[in-house]
């Protein structure tokens, strides 16, 4: 199982405490670095590989720009897959046309963007931790709140509704809530339907089940064909 190495480069050494509370208690395997300035992040990037850059804007010594145009100097091995710009002066859209491999996200409104890209980034790695034995393999849904967004692995699934393990929506979501439910298959087949979260008390605290209630007749025999696969 290989680790998901995030490089956080920021000189506000409490934002990259929480930032690192918020991420770790998504299911993958992850190792986190701390650089207080682009040059101690130059440094970091030399001496251990990183899969994902999450850069401030504006720090001391060499800020968030001038990083970004320094990665050049570093051998392609030594880049990381994926560099994430944070900033209070600028909003989610496309791109400077120079900085096209960059993905630039507000400060006070990044985190949903975020996670899905750690969810690709840590399902292309295989840093997936399978910390229960319920947990069905490669079955991936994304949950969308009205404050939230979370990717996690499904426990158990049918056709009525499908149970997660999710500590996110315990402080984020309403009783009852109406989310968005995207559920994938390996091999990229999709499910996508509407369903209520019910806690299930008695259980875990952590544990929720997602009730369907739009489910189409060719998403009830999609789960069935994957389902009637996973039993043979």
């Amino acid at each position: 199982m290989k680790e998901l190495k995030i490089l956080v480069a920021d000189d506000n050494e409490e934002f990259y405490v929480l930032l690192k509370e918020r991420l770790g208690v998504l299911h993958y395997q992850t190792r986190f670095f701390h650089a207080k300035n682009g040059y101690q992040a130059l440094e970091v990037l030399r001496s251990d590989y990183i899969d994902l850059l999450i850069t401030d804007f504006s720090m001391p010594v060499l800020d968030g720009l001038e990083l970004v145009r320094s990665l050049k100097s570093l051998e392609p091995e030594q880049r990381p897959k994926e560099v994430v710009i944070l900033s209070a002066y600028v909003e989610s859209g496309p791109t400077p046309k120079e900085h096209d491999h960059v993905i630039f996200l507000p400060k006070d409104d990044f985190y949903s963007d975020l996670v899905h890209l750690i969810a690709d980034l840590s399902e292309s790695l295989g840093s997936f931790i399978n910390q229960r034995d319920n947990y069905i393999k490669d079955v991936r849904v994304d949950i969308i709140g009205q404050n939230f967004v979370d990717i996690v692995h499904a426990m158990e699934l049918d056709t009525r509704s499908v149970i997660v393990d999710d500590p996110h929506l315990i402080f984020e979501c309403e009783k009852d809530e109406v989310v968005d439910c995207i559920i994938t298959f390996p091999g990229k087949e999709v499910v996508q339907t509407k369903g209520r979260v019910k806690r299930l008390m008695g259980v875990s605290d952590k544990h929720f089940k997602i009730e369907f209630f739009d489910l189409t007749r060719e998403s009830q025999l999609k789960i069935e064909n994957f389902l009637g696969h996973v039993a043979a």
